[in-house]
């Protein structure tokens, strides 16, 4: 008897090595501009608990080219891996910013009219909140089966999944797959205990 595994959905993780320098160096781009707009915007952040959402242009500005580089390049990686056409390249449609503070979190959502949808952690304290993604299989949840206790579930039968939050972490996956942040609650004082995160959402455009 052969079993296949159908349905699969594929959620790309990479670590950016010695990634101080280029965090340290985001993390100041975006307090300064959380300081020039402090009410930012409203989406799936937990305003009433201290969380701020920049707007959606942070791709545009000129002080981010590095990160925007570094996304292109690691989607580029993923889009030649699943052998989409090479016509077309990874682009960013919107981009934003979220620091989040303690107990602040996300709540559960999806990314609709794009492609793509990711995040890149700039500081991640020990317990700031990781992210997790829920089986889009809704039907699968009718009744679960009773698996082995003496054994490893297998990882493609797991109702749902989680990605610690780690400085350099670029995590990217499906913009139709539901996920949620947890609530930060690291116990560093300050802004050293605050979770920051860059999200993002990417299309296929027409190479030159």
């Amino acid at each position: 008897m052969q079993t296949d595994h159908y349905f699969a959905t594929p959620i790309s993780c990479s670590d950016l090595e010695d990634c101080t320098a280029f965090n340290d160096e985001l993390l100041a781009h975006i307090f300064a501009w959380q300081q020039q707009d402090p009410a930012g915007i409203v989406r799936s952040n937990l305003s009433q608990a201290g969380a701020w959402h920049s707007t959606l242009d942070m791709h545009l500005k000129p002080q981010f080219n590095p990160l925007r580089t570094h996304v292109l390049n690691t989607a580029q990686e993923l889009f030649s891996s699943l052998n989409y056409d090479p016509a077309y390249e990874p682009a960013i449609d919107s981009m934003w910013a979220n620091i989040n503070p303690k107990h602040a979190h996300n709540r559960s959502h999806m990314h609709p009219d794009t492609l793509w949808s990711g995040v890149y952690y700039v500081q991640a304290p020990a317990d700031c909140g990781r992210i997790s993604f829920s089986d889009p299989r809704i039907q699968s949840r009718v009744l679960s089966p009773r698996y082995n206790p003496q054994t490893e579930q297998p990882f493609h039968t797991w109702p749902e999944i989680y990605f610690d939050a780690i400085a350099g972490r670029l995590v990217l996956f499906p913009a139709w797959l539901v996920h949620e942040v947890e609530p930060n609650l690291s116990v560093l004082p300050g802004t050293q205990g605050y979770r920051v995160s860059v999200s993002f959402n990417l299309y296929q455009a027409l190479r030159p």
